[in-house]
């Protein structure tokens, strides 16, 4: 078990407090019967502190005859208080199977006197929740005797899911007897509930004993048919399934071990055939509401190993044809991208490299999006040798991919990052001229890097738009871009349950703007699109060399313009006005 039943500390120094009552708090910690009737309003249940009502005082400082007096006055056994502490919320009867007192318990359940119907009132199975997370075994078996085969599955879930979440190997066993059948959705739930990301390990290691507690209670669930292939509770694992989400967060590794100990399959997929191979090549990261819980969770290569030791796949390929290769080249450094390759036959590796994907891209556009700079050197070394100017469908070269910006987000890759990218393809040969279907040129890619770096930066942006010039692109260039429908609310589509996209989401739009609630427009300049995204200054280099600020797209909008109604700023963003005033200071109109 890991966690005994949590008891305020207010309740300690209460039973040790032997003055005469002057409140009903302390009628009920001496025992006073008569002052605690004195004292009783005609609300029963009004909050005392931090901890519960009357009645939850009386329980825990285990004062029966005070249990009665409250309960013959109205108190309700199975009402939650209204307190701030949620460690110690919980009803009046869920209280007193929390810390096994028996003879509370049967108090409690013989004044309810339950029917068949009973068993549904809110808050009854909270004696049954409770002890299954907390209470002893017997405590636990005491309660399923008296309710017989009363309890509905829902309430049964319950208890298997708190008994999970505290890793009480005995109160799970007890639960999952032949005499209680569980569907398949409630046993995996409650496999999601051992994976809890506990607070504490954020602050020290699992003792030897909570690893033994954690591993064996994943090992009773998964005998009983929990599928760790299947996702869990959104509230737990986001909808993703829960191999994946223990393979993500570091806290949870050891418990990735043993449910691969125990059949798991390491190549479980989500929606999108993606495995957890994926998602750690990828660096993938959770939710801003999640980011708590993985600040410091970097995959380490112990993660990898693990699932490389049961044969976790580098080649599976997901819906769209890319492979867990293709994502480590695009997240993660040039040692991880060995240590898949390893995992094959040397004579293999080259052709896992080449493999493109069902867009046509290899790792090297994958690798020019992350800007990772020597894995680029490898897969352009003799060893790999892979086209630097490989065409993707749409147009897509490894040169357009490392300018343009790309999610996942990677904390290592910057617009520096990017232009040093740019650089390294460009004097390996790639082609400045570039063009991709919708008309976007490797400037119009620089152009989406919101920015406002320090002002010798603004130089290394100048000379690659330069060499850029030099090389054959158009100062004015016209392309097509998706931009939000103004006609509808914004929505939310992509969610990491989704799966993993890596890539621009730009180039994702304008191919399906309307799956994506977007429209397009089209005649867009370079300068337009860096007065939309922010880019102050690519919008000062693109001035520089001459680009037009009066030029309209489709719509008639100068680059001012979109700049101003913009929605990609942030909220009372200075940029937007400084980018407006640099360009309509430079002769455009608003």
């Amino acid at each position: 078990m890991f966690q005994k039943a949590p008891i305020p500390e207010l309740v300690g120094r209460q039973k040790r407090v032997e003055d005469s009552p002057t409140s009903l708090g302390s009628a009920i910690n001496v025992g006073d019967l008569t002052a605690l009737r004195r004292f009783l309003s005609d609300k029963p249940d009004e909050p005392l502190g931090s901890y519960g009502a009357p009645l939850h005082l009386a329980i825990y400082l285990e004062k029966e005859e005070a249990v009665d007096v409250l309960l013959e006055a109205g108190a309700d056994p199975l009402k939650e208080p209204h307190i701030l502490d949620l460690e110690y919320l919980t009803t009046p009867f869920g209280l007193a199977a929390r810390l096994n007192n028996q003879a509370l318990l049967k108090k409690i359940w013989q004044h309810i006197n339950p029917d068949i119907n009973g068993y549904d009132i809110e808050g009854f199975d909270s004696c049954l929740v409770e002890a299954a997370q907390y209470g002893e075994t017997a405590t636990l078996g005491e309660i399923l005797r008296w309710g017989q085969n009363n309890w509905s599955s829902e309430s049964k879930s319950k208890a298997l899911s708190a008994a999970a979440d505290n890793w009480h190997v005995e109160n799970l066993e007890l639960l999952l007897s032949d005499k209680i059948p569980f569907e398949k959705e409630a046993l995996t739930d409650a496999l999601a509930h051992i994976t809890v990301s506990k607070l504490c390990f954020e602050r020290r290691d699992q003792t030897q004993a909570e690893i033994a507690a954690q591993s064996q209670s994943i090992k009773v669930l998964m005998a009983a048919g929990a599928d760790p292939s299947k996702p869990g509770p959104m509230m737990i694992s986001m909808g993703e399934p829960l191999l994946i989400w223990t393979a993500m967060c570091r806290q949870l590794n050891c418990c990735l071990k043993t449910l691969l100990d125990n059949g798991a399959n390491p190549n479980s997929t989500n929606s999108q055939g993606q495995t957890a191979l994926h998602y750690l090549g990828a660096r993938v990261k959770m939710d801003p509401i999640f980011r708590r819980r993985f600040e410091y969770n970097e995959p380490t290569e112990d993660v990898f190993r693990t699932l490389l030791a049961f044969n976790a796949s580098i080649l599976q390929q997901d819906l769209f044809g890319n492979t867990p290769l293709h994502f480590a080249a695009y997240g993660s450094p040039i040692e991880i991208l060995h240590l898949l390759l390893s995992s094959i036959p040397i004579e293999s590796r080259k052709i896992a490299l080449t493999m493109p994907n069902h867009n046509g891209e290899t790792a090297l556009h994958f690798a020019s999006a992350g800007g990772r700079i020597n894995t680029i050197k490898y897969l352009l070394s003799d060893n790999v040798g892979l086209n630097i100017n490989e065409t993707a469908s749409m147009g897509w070269t490894p040169l357009l991919r490392a300018l343009a910006r790309t999610v996942p987000e990677l904390q290592d890759l910057s617009l520096p990052g990017k232009i040093e990218t740019a650089q390294l393809l460009l004097a390996q040969g790639a082609n400045p001229s570039t063009i991709a279907h919708d008309g976007w040129t490797p400037l119009h890619c620089l152009a989406m890097n919101p920015n406002n770096w320090k002002r010798e930066f603004r130089e290394e942006i100048s000379r690659l738009v330069e060499t850029l010039l030099l090389g054959g692109n158009s100062i004015d260039s016209r392309a097509s871009f998706a931009f939000d429908n103004p006609l509808s609310r914004r929505k939310r589509r992509h969610g990491l349950q989704e799966g993993i996209y890596c890539g621009c989401r730009e180039s994702q739009y304008i191919e399906s703007p309307t799956e994506w609630d977007k429209v397009g427009r089209f005649d867009l300049t370079p300068l337009h699109i860096a007065a939309e995204f922010g880019a102050l200054d690519v919008v000062v280099a693109l001035l520089r060399h001459g680009a037009d600020p009066t030029a309209e797209d489709s719509e008639g909008n100068s680059p001012a313009r979109l700049a101003g109604n913009s929605r990609k700023y942030l909220c009372h963003s200075v940029a937007r006005g400084t980018i407006m005033t640099t360009l309509i200071d430079a002769g455009g109109t608003y």
